[in-house]
């Protein structure tokens, strides 16, 4: 079951795991909450010393919504104006690493799906992820990981970065590679 889940944390997480993205979201379905307290408290003991964390950010229907990232990209993000001026927007008023992460959780557990903020959490560009909410999700120019509204071409050279990303970690994992030394530190 370790190396399972171990799997899918790569699979979803590795542009994250690889420094070259903020964070990543993914959805794990476990009946078992002691089981997920285990496996986060290992992932984190794994990946805090690389600056990487892992945490519970919603809980619905049994399925947990789990976000990892980079703190010190996530810290750096958060001091950019634009994206302090953007989260205001949404009730952010605090923008520490925890205070946002707070903030966001209480987001996610009111909201019927996402909050739309979630792209910046994911190192989303800030032009797409505005675009996104005032086109409603439609109009864009590309989609990938993300809607593409704007940069079109630098867009979809992250999009290569991160499939290859997600390959070379998926197989370096499939032939023994721990999660600690897939892990580049911050």
């Amino acid at each position: 079951m370790a190396k399972m889940l171990d799997s899918c944390l790569v699979r979803q997480c590795a542009p994250t795991l690889a420094g070259v993205k903020v964070g990543s979201l993914f959805c794990l379905e476990i009946a078992d909450g002691v089981l997920l307290c285990n496996i986060l408290a290992r992932w984190n003991k794994a990946l805090n010393v690389k600056g990487v964390f892992a945490r519970v950010l919603a809980e619905k229907n049994g399925r947990y919504y789990i976000y990892v990232y980079r703190d010190c990209e996530l810290e750096r993000l958060s001091k950019i104006g634009e994206v302090q001026s953007f989260l205001k927007g949404f009730g952010y008023a605090e923008f520490d690493v925890e205070s946002l992460l707070k903030f966001f959780k209480v987001r996610m557990a009111k909201s019927a799906c996402f909050p739309h903020e979630v792209g910046v959490f994911l190192g989303y560009p800030l032009d797409d992820v505005r675009d996104f909410i005032v086109y409603g999700g439609k109009n864009y120019k590309r989609i990938g990981c993300w809607k593409v509204y704007n940069d079109v071409p630098n867009s979809m050279h992250i999009f290569e970065v991160y499939k290859k990303c997600q390959k070379i970690m998926a197989d370096m994992f499939e032939r023994g590679v721990s999660l600690e030394r897939l892990t580049v530190a911050s």
